[in-house]
């Protein structure tokens, strides 16, 4: 599936807040109102996908890739059958018609996720804006020193913001982001 740029996110009060994204920037890992195609995708629980048919060479009024690239796919975060709890958001800065494949790709990644989003939605939902981006700069490995440099503060605060989201995020566990194994039965076959 080709993209330049997506962000996978859980569901809060019509926002879209950011779990992880393809770029470490606090503009992607802020929470944004949800766009009136991404709450169709979510509405209709399958993938959407929005391309365009005209080049726009100008940004528009405050710089927003999801309105300013030409193709955009939308897929819903959850279990079959059920309320969406997330949304992956794939976007590609060319020209691209994304095949049915992505499509089917993009939707079984939306189901596969379901249980990593739904175990971190709870923990990351008490997380203020700033311990987010703190979050996602400690999911890439970065030290203390590094984090307060990439926020722009002294390493006193980010010493802070680092202890304040270890312990609120102390409630997940290695079991609670484990994919879910089906149980095959298996028939036992006497001679």
């Amino acid at each position: 599936m080709s993209h330049d740029r997506w962000v996978l996110g859980y569901l809060r009060n019509g926002w879209l807040q950011p779990i992880a994204a393809s770029e470490v920037s606090r503009r992607f890992m802020q929470g944004r109102p949800l766009m009136p195609l991404s709450r169709r995708a979510l509405f209709e629980k399958r993938p959407l996908v929005l391309n365009s048919v005209f080049e726009k060479p100008e940004a528009s009024n405050g710089y927003d890739w999801e309105l300013d690239w030409p193709a955009i796919l939308y897929a819903p975060v959850g279990e079959m059958g059920h309320r969406p709890i997330g949304l992956l958001v794939v976007g590609c800065r060319q020209d691209h018609w994304y095949t049915e494949e992505d499509v089917a790709y993009a939707h079984t990644l939306g189901i596969t996720l379901a249980p990593l989003v739904s175990a971190l939605r709870g923990p990351l939902g008490r997380l203020n804006e700033s311990e987010g981006e703190v979050a996602q700069l400690l999911s890439y490995g970065l030290s203390t020193q590094e984090i307060a440099r990439a926020v722009k503060t002294d390493d006193r605060h980010a010493r802070q913001l680092v202890d304040n989201v270890t312990r609120k995020l102390h409630s997940v566990n290695a079991n609670d982001l484990e994919f879910p194994i089906v149980q095959i039965k298996r028939r036992a076959f006497r001679l």
